[in-house]
């Protein structure tokens, strides 16, 4: 379990690394979060409804995005439960997405522009039910909960 720990630890630090470098949006404040509750909220691509197993094969294919998606599943842990957050979340991973996707092929390679189409589904996908319903999930469960922790 320490080892797996571990692993976890050091891959969700070169997550961090690799947004900061790459200038993602959303990383200053996601890193003000702190350490500990970027770790416990970080699972992955692909809503919690999904589960693991789904979450672990997308993750897999969809490596290069995992910076983008780690700031947009705390920006689902901080839900506010309102369209306009949202929104907001939304658009913050699919402009994340895209400098990943710049970042890692020069502009002349056809890879470049396989990996934006992919950050399209993927907004396509995040910005739809299936995203509303993790969205208000993690709302819902900060109410259940009684953290009262709903603001962004």
């Amino acid at each position: 379990m320490g080892e797996e720990r571990d692993r976890k630890e050091q891959h969700v630090s070169e997550l961090l690394r690799k947004a900061r470098e790459a200038g993602l949006d959303g990383y200053a404040w996601a890193t003000s979060l702190g350490f500990a509750t970027i770790y416990r909220e970080y699972n992955g691509i692909g809503p919690e409804w999904a589960g693991q197993p789904i979450r672990d094969f997308t993750t897999k294919h969809l490596a290069l995005f995992e910076p983008a998606a780690l700031i947009h599943d705390l920006r689902n842990y901080k839900s506010d439960g309102t369209r306009y957050g949202f929104n907001y979340a939304n658009v913050e991973f699919h402009e994340n997405c895209m400098k990943l996707a710049d970042a890692a092929y020069p502009w002349y390679s056809w890879r470049r522009y396989r990996a934006r189409v992919v950050a399209h589904a993927l907004y396509d996908f995040v910005r739809g039910e299936g995203g509303w319903k993790a969205w208000t999930d993690c709302f819902n469960k900060k109410l259940t909960q009684g953290h009262g922790d709903t603001e962004t």
